[in-house]
């Protein structure tokens, strides 16, 4: 069987390793020039991390990830901890798998590595940049670029993205829309705190950390073995003016956003490598994610808002899951059915977990964040979160009981 994958982030990648594996030809086609390892810190929860050892991924990544100690929920102004649980160590033990914090460039080159690594399962997947696509032919598996260049396989999988250009071409589906918040992203050198008491905490405490505030919060975490401290703030704002959906802003412009909050927090910001800020977009939940020969994958079909931490997760759920299908199910559409079967009600309940995350967050002070800071102190709302979500199911015993 031959596949086309449409895009090169991680979820396409995440595809085509699994779809090599499961036996095709793969091809994935990728509209920019060069394979651009850019990003930030990402969260890999155990079901992440199940589903990379699953697809022969995890020995590519371990030595570059860090493993946080704790994962740790503050008060904006004054740092004072609410809720307080371990992960290094506990969640392998509950869970099977443990919780990594990773770059995402070195996870979309762990994942490029081993689509066309020879030494692997399957044959190598062949990648082609510079091929934007124009238009998609359901029936006959036809994917035509916009310069001409035509190409057909067997199945088609639509991983390009939130801006999906065949969501917009086969599916009758909203346009994203700006969710009226921007993410105003760092990243610190580790060693550039030890000098200074207060700021060398955050190094030492080693903890995957959100600090909740009135229309804002902010989460931090160590990546590249504890050599760097990602930090994401996210701001309730009018979009950036431009239009554009990323762009450098000023230090001052974020520390702004942060008036009043704890100043240990602001001063790690100052020590940061310069401020990216990027509007987040939503769109609704899609029902239905294949026509024909053709599926969705990724954001294309659930972009999640950045509230629970599993918008790259989902998405390499996604390609294991697609990959079992297509091992199981050799005609397309059976596959793309078995594949809906597998991950759509999961896939949209995460994008509502998150989407409810984004108002519980930035709640003003008052008796609705009282309450909630009571709620978070239980921790039940986070466990109750996590036995369902990080406890990965191997996509392949599942399929046993969708009917062919």
């Amino acid at each position: 069987m031959q596949a086309i994958v449409i895009g090169a982030g991680i979820g396409g990648l995440a595809a085509a390793v699994a779809l090599r594996r499961a036996g095709a030809g793969v091809t994935v086609l990728e509209q920019s020039p060069r394979i651009n390892e850019v990003g930030a810190g990402i969260g890999l929860g155990p079901n992440a991390v199940g589903a990379l050892t699953a697809l022969g991924l995890a020995p590519r990544l371990a030595a570059d990830v860090a493993l946080p100690t704790w994962t740790t929920r503050r008060r904006w102004q004054d740092g004072r901890e609410l809720f307080k649980a371990p992960l290094a160590g506990t969640v392998e033990e509950t869970y099977g798998h443990p919780f990594w914090f990773a770059h995402r460039g070195d996870l979309q080159r762990a994942l490029l590595d081993a689509a066309r690594d020879p030494a692997e399962p399957g044959r190598p997947v062949e990648v082609l940049l510079g091929r934007r696509i124009a238009d998609v032919d359901p029936e006959t598996g036809t994917v035509t670029a916009t310069d001409g260049e035509r190409f057909t396989a067997d199945a088609v999988v639509a991983a390009d993205g939130i801006r999906s250009v065949v969501r917009r071409r086969l599916f009758d589906a909203a346009e994203p829309e700006y969710a009226g918040h921007s993410g105003f992203r760092t990243q610190v050198p580790s060693e550039r705190l030890l000098d200074d008491p207060e700021l060398a905490e955050f190094v030492e405490r080693n903890g995957f950390e959100s600090w909740l505030g009135p229309r804002a919060h902010v989460v931090h975490c160590p990546f590249r073995r504890g050599s760097m401290i990602n930090i994401t703030a996210c701001i309730e704002a009018p979009a950036i003016a431009s239009g554009a959906t990323a762009a450098p802003v000023e230090l001052e412009e974020t520390l702004a956003h942060l008036d009043g909050w704890h100043e240990p927090l602001r001063r790690l910001i100052t020590k940061g490598n310069g401020v990216t800020r990027y509007d987040i977009y939503t769109q609704p939940a899609l029902e239905t994610w294949h026509t024909g020969r053709v599926t969705l994958l990724g954001d294309a079909c659930h972009p999640m808002l950045p509230y629970l931490g599993q918008g790259a997760a989902q998405a390499i759920e996604d390609g294991h899951a697609l990959g079992a299908a297509f091992a199981a199910r050799q005609e397309p559409e059976e596959a793309f059915r078995a594949f809906e079967s597998l991950r759509v009600r999961r896939a949209n309940r995460v994008q509502a977990l998150s989407a409810a995350n984004a108002t519980t967050f930035h709640l003003p002070d008052g008796p609705e964040q009282r309450e909630r800071d009571r709620a978070v102190a239980q921790g039940a709302t986070d466990s109750q979160v996590s036995a369902w979500l990080w406890q990965y199911q191997a996509p392949d015993r599942e399929l046993a009981a969708v009917p062919e």
